[in-house]
């Protein structure tokens, strides 16, 4: 509220985004602008649906972050994240890894991190890309506030170009849940 220049991602099946400039949606010059969720993180990195490899996405949605904790979960049987899971691979969510490492499981705190790693990346390049006033977070996996943005600030702070300026771009949490698109798109003005 209040912000005319801020980036809004979405962490869900993919990475969602779109760009605010001065209170306009930027749209591009075919309707499709703001795919930051296909911005490359990892040169020849994973193989993203979208036919470009390393593509963030492939890093930073709940379906990666889901993929990332059953990998882990394979590698150690003897992870907390199986009796969250109810033993079961097809029951891991979004919330798997971060329960775990609530319930101080060393192999759920380090999937974590490394999620929040690549998550950090890419809102470092936004940032250092469109200098936003704010960054706004949501998704799924964007319900985890502060536990999420918490240690992606402490990353920003060592990746981000203008870290010494007296304005910061704000990362801040979605307040109105999975109700903000629609919110969103019924208060744009064209």
């Amino acid at each position: 509220k209040g912000v005319k220049d801020f980036i809004m991602i979405t962490l869900g099946t993919g990475v969602g985004s779109g760009i605010i400039v001065n209170g306009k949606l930027v749209t591009g010059v075919n309707y499709a602008a703001g795919e930051m969720g296909h911005t490359v993180i990892v040169y020849n990195g994973l193989q993203c649906n979208c036919g470009r490899k390393g593509c963030w996405e492939k890093y930073s949605s709940a379906t990666a972050l889901i993929e990332q904790t059953k990998d882990a979960m394979r590698k150690n049987f003897n992870s907390l994240m199986w009796d969250i899971a109810g033993g079961d691979l097809n029951k891991v969510n979004g919330r798997t890894a971060f329960d775990g490492m609530r319930k101080g499981d060393a192999t759920a705190q380090a999937v974590v991190n490394n999620y929040v790693a690549m998550l950090s990346c890419g809102i470092g390049n936004i940032i250092n890309t469109f200098q936003p006033s704010m960054v706004c977070v949501g998704g799924g996996v964007g319900n985890e506030k502060e536990n999420l943005l918490g240690p992606v600030r402490k990353l920003l702070a060592s990746e981000v170009y203008t870290i010494h300026a007296k304005k910061q771009t704000q990362l801040v949490a979605a307040e109105l849940g999975n109700d903000a698109g629609i919110i969103g798109a019924a208060l744009l003005d064209e």
